[in-house]
């Protein structure tokens, strides 16, 4: 059975639900730093500051590629493989995944916010499961072939066959 999604649903996604879960995340992670501060990476300000920038640099030339590959107008409407979405499924949440959040967590300089950055995949990989079922309603064998070629956040580096079930 097909699932209804407004508009916006087909706009955001899961990303809004997401973010609000990386937020409580985060206050975990600001909580964990303020009670354990051995915890200081003791790095320079400089390297943060160059953690910050790549992090936010490989953002937005993600989000970008992404916005003029699949115009928000499109997204839930069409199956997209080219672009980075060739690469990976979810690039928008990927560029908050793989690259911002680890440069914010270098620049912020405790472990509590790179174990946060690490905590964030599993959390998001259960939270995609909802937008995947519903890509999988609407395009069925083609999305199911896609899926098995390319990664949710990063590139597979490995031939699909090795992900496929084995059962």
């Amino acid at each position: 059975m097909a699932v209804k999604q407004s508009r916006l649903q087909r706009v955001f996604g899961v990303g809004p639900f997401g973010s609000v879960l990386s937020i409580g995340l985060l206050f975990t992670a600001v909580l964990l730093a303020w009670t354990t501060p051995g915890g200081w990476m003791g790095i320079s300000e400089d390297t943060k500051v160059v953690a910050l920038n790549v992090g936010v640099a490989g953002a937005v030339v993600l989000v970008w590629w992404s916005i003029r590959t699949l115009r928000p107008s499109e997204r839930g409407q069409v199956l997209c493989t080219a672009g980075p979405f060739r690469y990976v499924r979810h690039p928008l949440y990927a560029s908050f995944l793989s690259w911002f959040d680890f440069g914010f967590a270098i620049y912020l300089g405790h472990w509590a916010f790179v174990a946060w950055a690490i905590a964030l995949h599993p959390v998001w990989h259960w939270v995609i499961r909802k937008e995947e079922r519903v890509m999988e309603d609407q395009f069925g064998q083609a999305w199911r072939d896609y899926a098995a070629g390319t990664g949710r956040f990063f590139p597979r580096i490995l031939p699909a066959a090795i992900y496929r079930d084995r059962s």
